[in-house]
This record gives C-alpha cells, sequence and structure tokens, in this order.
C-alpha cells in the first residue's frame, strides 16, 4: 500500500462551509453538477500540486464560501486539512515528512495544512497570505522540496491528451523513461548514428523494449474485452541529445494520435498509472546496474528475483512474496533516485468511452493499482463496480456541500457483497439519488411510481429511487444510505398473524378475525430488531411499550412504513367503489389460466372480504399470474383509491424531506 489521503477537512473554501470526511486509498467522487467534486481537488492541489504557482495558490474573495457576507472584510479563515496514511513503508516520506506526524484517535499520521487568512502588519495594515505547513505549528513550512516527496497529479474532465503526449516537457512518455531507467549516453549516440544511416525511427533498447512491453500488459489488460492492441515507441528526432525528448507512441502501427478518443484516453491514463508506480523494484536492470548492486547483496536476492537475457537482466514473473519484500528492502536502501509519491486524481475518466471500457478501466487499472487514485465521475457504469467503501458522495445542502464516505461503514463482508452486487446490477443509479424508498418485492417496484403520480409526486423528477431489496433485509441498505447523507424511507409488509391455539404455532397468510385471541404484526417485530440496530437503547425500550397502531406512529417519524397485511392485500382492503373492485376483477380475469369457476370464486372470495383467498388465487399454479405479473398489469390501471394508507404516507414523506432539501 502506498501513502494516501485519509482524512480531509475544509472550511470556507468555495462549495464547503465546514466538512470533514474520511477516505480509502481509492475514492470514487459522486454528485450532481456543481456540487463541487472539482472544487475538492482544487483543495488538495493547494496543498500538494507542485505544478501550481504561487500565485495559483493565492485566493480571492471569489474563493470563501458564499454563504459568507463580506469574507475578506469580516477577516474571515479558509482552512484545509489533509492527513497522510499509509506511508510507514515510504522511507524516503518518513524522513522527508517526520515532522509532520500528529496523534490521531491513537494513531500517527502526516498533516498538512493550507491556510489563507488576513495578516496583521507591525505597522496596522491588513492584508491576506496563505501559508502552507506540517503538523500543527504553523511555522514548520511545507515545501516545494516537500512536494517532491509527496504530490498530486491531476488529470482534468477536459483534457488534451493529443498536444500534452506531443508536449516533450509534460508526455508522460518522457517522463517514465527518466523516472524509470538510467541509459547511458554512449548507447544513445551509437543509436542515433545508426538512425542517420538507414533513416528508421525505431528505438532498439532494452529499456524503450521493457518500457513497451509494461505499457502494453497494462494497457491490454484494461481493454481486454476487445482486440489486442500492440504498442511500439519510435521518435521523431534523430539527433543523441533529443532521441527520448521525442518519443512517439504507435497503436497498432498507426500514430496513437489517429485512433478513437476513447482509446487515446484509456492510453494516457495508462502511462500515468505507470508513471505513479511504485518504482523501488525496477523490471530491468543493465549489466553494469546488476553488477554493481550485487556487490553488497549478502543473501543472494537478486539471483533468485532477476533472469539474464541478452546480456540484461529482467525481473522475473513469478517471485515468492519472502523475496518480493526482501528485494524490495534490499533496493529502496540502494536507490540513488528515490521516488517520490503521486497521488492520482481523474475528472471523469469516462469522457468519449463506450460502457464496458469504463467499467474494464476501474476493474483492471484503478481497483488493481497500488497507487492511491481519486475519481470524479457522472457515470453510473464505473461507480456500479466501484468497491462500496470507495464512495464519496457529495451533497447540495443550505449549509454548504456536505460530503459522506463509506470508508468506516460498518457492515458484514456477506452485507458488503450483497450490496455491491445490487448495485452493479441497477448500474449505481443509487448513488445519484436524492431520495430512496427501500422495498422488499418487485409488486412495490412496479406500483409505486405510479401511486406517486396518482398523488401528484414525480418521483423521477425529484431524483426518487425505488430500491428494491429482494427481501425484508434492510438493515445493509438502510445503514448505506444513512452513511452516504441520502434521505430515505423503508416500506415493508404488516405481515398479520395469529397464534394456532391447538399446536401454538403461528399462522401466516391469512386476514384478522374476531376469533383471532392471540396475534400479531411480524413486520413490527422486524421493524423493532432493525430500529435495536439503528436507534439508542432508549428509544427502543418505549417503542416496546406500545402497542401496534402505536409503534406504527412512532416508526413514521423515522421513516419506516409498516403495512398491516401483504401489498396486495392492503390494497385489495383500501377499496369501497365497485369501479375499483371491478378493475381488480377484470385483471384477475384477463391473466388468469383459470375458468369460470376460478373467476366466479375470486369475485366471490373478495366481495367476502377474503383477500388472503383471492391473493392465493394469484399466486396460484392453476391461475399461472403470480404477484409481479398482476402488480404489473394493475400499476397500469390503479387509481388513487387503492393506495394504502402507509404507502401514501411513506411517499409524502420521502418527497417532503427532498423538496425541503
Amino acid at each position: 500500500m502506498q501513502p494516501y489521503i485519509k482524512k480531509i477537512q475544509i472550511k470556507n473554501f468555495r462549495n464547503f462551509k465546514n466538512c470533514e470526511f474520511e477516505l480509502k486509498q481509492k475514492a470514487v467522487l459522486i454528485g450532481e453538477n456543481g456540487v463541487g467534486k472539482s472544487n475538492l481537488l482544487r483543495a488538495l492541489q493547494l496543498i500538494l500540486d507542485p505544478s501550481l504557482s504561487e500565485e495559483d495558490r493565492f485566493l480571492d474573495e471569489g474563493d470563501f464560501y458564499e454563504g459568507l457576507v463580506e469574507p475578506i472584510k469580516n477577516g474571515e479563515e479558509i482552512i484545509i486539512s489533509i492527513y497522510i496514511d499509509g506511508y510507514n513503508q515510504a522511507k524516503n516520506i518518513l524522513c522527508q515528512l517526520s515532522d509532520a506526524t500528529v496523534n490521531v484517535n491513537g494513531r500517527k499520521l502526516l498533516k498538512i495544512t493550507y491556510k489563507y487568512f488576513q495578516d496583521i502588519s507591525t505597522n496596522g495594515i491588513a492584508r491576506y497570505r496563505y501559508i502552507v505547513f506540517k503538523g500543527d505549528d504553523e511555522n514548520n513550512l511545507f515545501t516545494y522540496e516537500d512536494r517532491k516527496h509527496l504530490n498530486i497529479k491531476v488529470i482534468k474532465a477536459i483534457r488534451d491528451v493529443e498536444n500534452e503526449m506531443k508536449n516533450s516537457k509534460s508526455s508522460p512518455l518522457t517522463k517514465l523513461v527518466k523516472h524509470r531507467y538510467i541509459i547511458q549516453k554512449e548507447d544513445l549516440e551509437k543509436i542515433s548514428t545508426a538512425l542517420k544511416k538507414s533513416g528508421a525511427d525505431i528505438l532498439d533498447l532494452p529499456e524503450i523494449n521493457d518500457l513497451q512491453r509494461e505499457i502494453n500488459n497494462l494497457f491490454n489488460d484494461i481493454v481486454s474485452y476487445s482486440e489486442n492492441f500492440d504498442v511500439t515507441l519510435r521518435t521523431v528526432d534523430i539527433d543523441a541529445s533529443r532521441i527520448l525528448y521525442a518519443l512517439k507512441p504507435l497503436i497498432n502501427s498507426r500514430d496513437s494520435y489517429n485512433t478513437s478518443l476513447g482509446i487515446n484516453n484509456i492510453f494516457y491514463i495508462t502511462l500515468m498509472l505507470l508513471l505513479i508506480q511504485d518504482c523501488v523494484i525496477k523490471t530491468f536492470l543493465s549489466i553494469d546496474e546488476y553488477d554493481n548492486l550485487c556487490k553488497e547483496d549478502t543473501n543472494g536476492t537478486l539471483p533468485k528475483c532477476y533472469k539474464k537475457e541478452k546480456n540484461k537482466y529482467y525481473l522475473k514473473n513469478s517471485i515468492s512474496k519472502i523475496n518480493r519484500q526482501q528485494l524490495y528492502e534490499y533496493m529502496y536502501e540502494h536507490n540513488n533516485q528515490p521516488n517520490g509519491i503521486t497521488i492520482l486524481a481523474i475528472e471523469e475518466p469516462e469522457a468519449h468511452l463506450h460502457p464496458i471500457y469504463q467499467r474494464l478501466l476501474y476493474k483492471y487499472s484503478v481497483a488493481e493499482s497500488e497507487a492511491s487514485v481519486l475519481i470524479t465521475t457522472h457515470s453510473t457504469h464505473l461507480s456500479s463496480v466501484a468497491p462500496l467503501s470507495t464512495i464519496v458522495h457529495l451533497l447540495c445542502t443550505s449549509n454548504g456541500t456536505q460530503v459522506h464516505t463509506t470508508a468506516n461503514i460498518q457492515l458484514g463482508k456477506d452485507e458488503i457483497i450483497d450490496l455491491e452486487r445490487y448495485i452493479d446490477i441497477k448500474r449505481g443509479e443509487i448513488y445519484l439519488a436524492k431520495g430512496i424508498i427501500f422495498v422488499e418485492g418487485i409488486g412495490e417496484e412496479y406500483l409505486i411510481p405510479q401511486f406517486a403520480s396518482l398523488l401528484n409526486k414525480d418521483l423521477d423528477k425529484m431524483g426518487i429511487i425505488i430500491c428494491n431489496v429482494n427481501s425484508t433485509n434492510f438493515e445493509p441498505f438502510k445503514i448505506f444510505a444513512d452513511e452516504l447523507g441520502i434521505p430515505n424511507a423503508i416500506l415493508t409488509d404488516g405481515d398479520y398473524y395469529y397464534t394456532d391455539s391447538s399446536n401454538n404455532e403461528r399462522v401466516f397468510g391469512t386476514v384478522s378475525s374476531d376469533e383471532h385471541k392471540n396475534f400479531g404484526y411480524n413486520g413490527n417485530e422486524r421493524m423493532l430488531q432493525l430500529c435495536a440496530v439503528l436507534f439508542s437503547d432508549e428509544y427502543n425500550q418505549e417503542l416496546k411499550k406500545l402497542d401496534y397502531s402505536e409503534q406504527d406512529a412512532k416508526f413514521e417519524e423515522r421513516g419506516i412504513f409498516v403495512g398491516a397485511y401483504t401489498l396486495e392485500i392492503d390494497i385489495f382492503a383500501a377499496l369501497s367503489s365497485t369501479a375499483d373492485k371491478e378493475i381488480i376483477f377484470k385483471i384477475f380475469n384477463k391473466l388468469t389460466a383459470g375458468k369460470t369457476t376460478q373467476k366466479s370464486n375470486f369475485k366471490k372470495n373478495f366481495e367476502a372480504g377474503k383477500y388472503d383467498k383471492c391473493l392465493n388465487q394469484i399466486t396460484s399454479s392453476h391461475s399461472n399470474i403470480g404477484k409481479g405479473r398482476f402488480s404489473q398489469r394493475l400499476a397500469a390501471n390503479c387509481t388513487a383509491k387503492m393506495i394504502p394508507d402507509y404507502i401514501k404516507n411513506a411517499i409524502e414523506y420521502i418527497s417532503d424531506i427532498v423538496c425541503e432539501g
């Protein structure tokens, strides 16, 4: 694991009034347009980006949180702090930034702060200036030299990949060669002479061949669902002093600039991922480098890890974990040019990419990279495959942008797997929701949007989605939504039962009767168990003392809405008009595979209030209908009078919260 930003605090900067949140090594920033995703990255750049000038780090009144009145006049401050974790193995970071160490809840982290503030000079004149400092000591400045060891690289959403690749100073290809290899000047002069004679532009250097192999491996991992691409590196200059500064990539023998925008984008991100890799363990060593390193290799580590080919040494494909760790420590100790750590931030990597490429880009590059990577995205294809713990959800509120993350979500492994599978199938739309209604089955999924429309509530327009959990296990979904700060409601069946006095067993799937002496609602009991996890002991003790109707009222205050029976029976029980009943009869008669007798029995049972028997007929193999099919047809024909009160209350509850927010 490489160093990463574990915690961020932002005060009074652009969208952010005052927020504090934690991250994992990989972070996927999700939120609507204008919520502040790019501003969050800019806040990190103010501290870590070495490409920013002093003028870039100097702010003005427009950079203050917009809710502040005359912030300059009133002497307001902008403060941005980051806390770095995972640095214990990075000895150069430990040496360079040891004076940035602070204790956070018993854990040592590196703290770096940007502060823009009003400074009163000795003659009483007030002016604004900024400082970037380490730890808690404002006199201990974080400098350009520190950024050589720890920095950030932001790939902008609107990026000119072609020009950046052509620019010898900014090209990641040039940086990769300089960063990874020590190429002898004599070798370049020999190649230059040969190129002048032959007119060829192929660079036949083992270092370049090794780099080509590394690029091909990662690039083809990312685009693995389509054809394999062959990347070759050539030079557009034959002068020995400029050969390595004029590298040109070819993809399948064509200039990379002539490939599709999407492929070109993936290729560029591939190079950046390679550039920020921890290169302590080198994939290639010249014979001189190998011989020099072997002089102090008393444990024989290098021969275990490298193989010789044509007087060059290449890292073996398969190395044991122990040997790799020994090699890492040895190479780190003898590395004359220790690596700096770069945190990579990519804005909207989905640009110009097919949905499959978007998912592969995350799965096979970002997720498997050892580096710390932050991504901003609007793509549900990309966010749907992001691990649950990586989500950073930005939400607009009347009190500035609030940031909620899943970095510390308290769920079991199996629950996380279930949630990730659900989100993957649903393509991550849950992350873009302004409100969620959790339901337990397909019937609610079909009917509730139509019920809402009948109540003049357009769920799509309000950004409210229906999340069918296909069970009554609402706990992980509720915890997940709360962790991300997304308003939500739960709709569940009451599942009335009575206890058979002859065998003391519960009987479900029936309607209430005066004959039932010992009855209950399993839905209430399930929600009591859920509340025991979510809320205080005092609140739950109070709930247990209440009767069922009183419990329902208390549940609804917390966004939990419980029916009496099942959805279908609750709908049937809500009907009083002949016209509405006739709609139910017509739907059953059209869908059933049964004959006249079955249709007649359905109507008789319905008129007699035996709704449980009607539901049994719908789910019976003789009718061949099923709950889902019946609800789907009912959704196209339902009326406002069919809406049970608990469903109406849930729709109004979540609508009010979203509209007020």
